[in-house]
């Protein structure tokens, strides 16, 4: 549906939209050279911003080894890899999301649901829940996105008022189901706990390995499948995507989707891991997944950015997280800091937003 649309764009290797794929003005006195320039900058732009957390990353990764005595070991890595890979699971999918100019606050609320109902029913049949635990998460968690989708692409109610109202919704229901019990380390499969928790190679956690395929994969289909290109489009210019041919609202029908498909993935992975699922399962993950997702360099204007950035996003935050503790900070401390940290990065990404904006408004004038 959306061939139309890329013949006449030209997108970023993030998958972000441009309308610079114009050929260059050719105006006098080298007016093709500057075009050129400009677009090379505006390329930059928006590559940079989805990896320059990179280095924000390493520069992390430098002070906090020099600063404190067990930063820099296996332990402490294994430990900050394996804290960042459920919420880079869900950074992805609200990613997906921001890209189309939307948000998704109820993504926790769902991550808590699916874990939480999953293994309670897998504890009732055992000898079916190696297939019934994950059908149920991740069949919870499309449920629940598709009624995020419903809400926000067809009954148009803007995306944090939906999503913040089925954020209690969701966690509603939860507790109305779980009537106070707690699902417990014994009902937890064993061959779930072993599937997250074993040790490749006797140094990576398979979690983060299935953490790190399942980001792959995310990148993989909205790099080459037409519905991930249709996600940037429509993030790039909403209003413009219908005279495309593309249906905006079932576009953001099927992102919400498949940011619940992420989120009930991520609860199967999240029971297995904890052990100990409450009620409360999950609260709060919708605000870290936004920290990361901002971090990574998506853009909260939807349109650009990269799913490796809110994995990177993620990353970043749990580094700090781990070297703010070792370095014996208060809680309300390192709650500054991060806070801090977020709006540093939606500040850098106004700023190049503003950049790239006044480079498309002078190419289109001089071409």
């Amino acid at each position: 549906p959306g061939a139309g649309h890329h013949r006449g764009h030209e997108r970023s290797s993030e998958g972000g939209m441009t309308q610079a794929s114009a050929s260059p003005a050719a105006t006098p006195g080298g007016g093709a050279e500057l075009s050129e320039s400009r677009k090379r900058w505006l390329t930059f732009l928006i590559k940079g911003r989805s990896f320059a957390v990179l280095g924000v990353l390493a520069v992390l990764i430098v002070f906090f080894s020099l600063g404190t005595e067990n930063f820099a070991t296996p332990e402490s890595f294994r430990s900050i890899t394996v804290n960042a890979a459920l919420l880079a699971i869900i950074a992805c999918g609200e990613g997906i999301v921001i890209l189309t100019r939307n948000y998704d606050i109820s993504i926790g609320s769902i991550l808590g649901l699916a874990a939480y109902v999953s293994y309670d029913w897998g504890q009732l049949y055992p000898e079916f829940s190696m297939v019934l635990v994950p059908a149920i998460a991740i069949g919870i968690g499309i449920v629940c996105g598709a009624i995020n989708g419903l809400l926000v692409a067809y009954a148009r109610i803007p995306s944090i008022a939906a999503t913040l109202g089925t954020l209690s919704v969701f966690r509603g229901v939860l507790f109305i189901y779980g009537d106070g019990r707690i699902v417990t380390p014994e009902n937890i499969p064993r061959w779930a706990q072993d599937l997250v928790s074993t040790q490749v190679f006797g140094a990576v956690a398979s979690l983060v390995i299935i953490a790190t395929v399942t980001i792959a994969v995310a990148a993989l289909f909205l790099r080459y499948f037409s519905i991930g290109r249709q996600i940037y489009a429509v993030g790039s210019n909403p209003d413009a995507a219908p005279f495309y041919g593309l249906d905006q609202r079932g576009v953001v029908f099927r992102a919400y989707v498949l940011c619940g498909l992420l989120a009930g993935f991520a609860g199967f992975l999240f029971g297995a891991q904890v052990s100990y699922i409450i009620q409360y399962a999950g609260q709060n993950m919708e605000l870290l997944a936004i920290a990361a997702v901002v971090i990574g360099g998506i853009s909260v204007l939807g349109g650009t950015g990269h799913i490796f950035g809110a994995a990177f996003g993620a990353l970043t935050l749990a580094t700090i997280d781990n070297g703010l503790i070792q370095m014996q900070l208060p809680e309300f401390a390192r709650l500054v800091i991060q806070g801090g940290v977020i709006i540093l990065a939606v500040m850098l990404d106004a700023v190049v937003q503003r950049q790239a904006r006044s480079i498309l408004r002078s190419m289109r004038r001089r071409g």
